[in-house]
């Protein structure tokens, strides 16, 4: 099980420089000890092209970091990982990765995740495309049972084909994909890049 606090966040700059702001961002984790950067992403759909998603990998609650200069941060979340991931590795493999939030009410984000977990176990092995969920990550904190929450999951694909393919994957995953749904009032997915070190 992984212990560690995840704060995920939707930057806004300036301008669309993306390398230039990522370079600067990375350097404001490496300069902040107690969290470190799990992940950087610029949309492909779904995000402004001035936008940048981040997430931090941090021991505390709060991960104690803040935006450098020009950047502001239009949203944030302190997240626990469920099933995923496992290690706080900074992800290195190029592809596409979809961000998708689910919107529930907290007494059946447990139920929801094992529906995620189960599916997952066919979902990945299919042959007809390739596909990986790198995290799946609920409130950090409890809430009230009826209360309505988020759920982040963040899945990666090599491209768009095999993410178009997975929309029909096998009749397992599939049954549990829409008992997962039915526990959700709403969706809403985002597609990006992984920015890596230049």
């Amino acid at each position: 099980m992984n212990d560690l606090f995840y704060t995920k966040r939707l930057l806004n700059f300036a301008d669309q420089n993306s390398q230039a702001h990522a370079a600067r961002l990375r350097e404001s984790f490496a300069e902040h000890a107690p969290a470190s950067l799990w992940g950087l992403w610029q949309g492909v759909f779904g995000m402004a092209a001035h936008q940048l998603m981040a997430v931090s990998a941090h021991a505390e609650l709060d991960d104690g970091w803040r935006p450098p200069e020009d950047c502001e941060v239009e949203s944030q979340w302190v997240l626990k990982a469920t099933a995923r991931p496992q290690s706080a590795a900074p992800l290195t493999r190029l592809g596409v990765y979809v961000f998708r939030d689910f919107w529930l009410p907290f007494e059946h984000l447990d139920e929801a995740v094992a529906l995620s977990s189960a599916a997952w176990q066919t979902f990945e092995g299919a042959e007809a495309y390739s596909a990986e969920p790198m995290a799946l990550f609920a409130p950090a904190q409890a809430m009230v049972a009826s209360q309505e929450c988020r759920l982040h999951l963040l899945t990666w694909y090599p491209d768009f084909s095999s993410w178009e393919t997975s929309r029909q994957s096998d009749p397992a995953a599939m049954q549990r994909f829409i008992a997962r749904r039915a526990l959700t009032r709403t969706t809403q997915a985002v597609a990006t890049r992984l920015l890596l070190p230049s």
